[in-house]
């Protein structure tokens, strides 16, 4: 036998053994996969004044939510108001640990008539392990 023909040959038994052996990168075989999702935004605003978006994204593995990502974003339409920011912000799990639900109230600041109106947009979401959510409650505080 040449040389050739014997890597050849060995070439062909390699890759017959490698095709045999299962590869698991990055987890455990039988490990739950992590998958994530995002709610609707939820739209809050004051006609012609501001306006205010609540969007939450998470991730599962199996039956537990691994992560959760609130993102808030606004736009201030009257020029005599501010954005004050997110003024309180939480993540608590439900009693039996699987749920969590999301919650943020965020403020304007508008001097005056407009103020009185309403300044502080808030949104309440329950997320849940497997893909389900619900919006608990919204609203404007003035």
């Amino acid at each position: 036998m040449t040389i050739g023909r014997r890597l050849g040959a060995l070439t062909a038994a390699t890759a017959g053994l490698l095709t045999a052996i299962p590869f698991v990168t990055g987890a455990a075989a039988g490990a739950a996969e992590k998958t994530c999702w995002s709610i609707e935004p939820i739209e809050l605003a004051l006609e012609d004044v501001w306006s205010y978006t609540y969007q939450v994204s998470w991730c599962a593995e199996g039956a537990e939510i691994v992560s959760v990502d609130p993102v808030i974003t606004h736009q201030v339409i009257a020029p005599v108001c501010s954005w004050v920011g997110s003024v309180e912000e939480s993540v608590t799990k439900s009693p039996d640990g699987r749920a969590r639900t999301a919650f943020n109230l965020s403020e304007f600041f508008c001097p005056g008539d407009i103020g009185a109106k309403g300044v502080t947009p808030w949104a309440i979401v329950t997320l849940h392990p497997d893909g389900t959510y619900t919006v608990d409650a919204t609203g404007i505080h003035p």
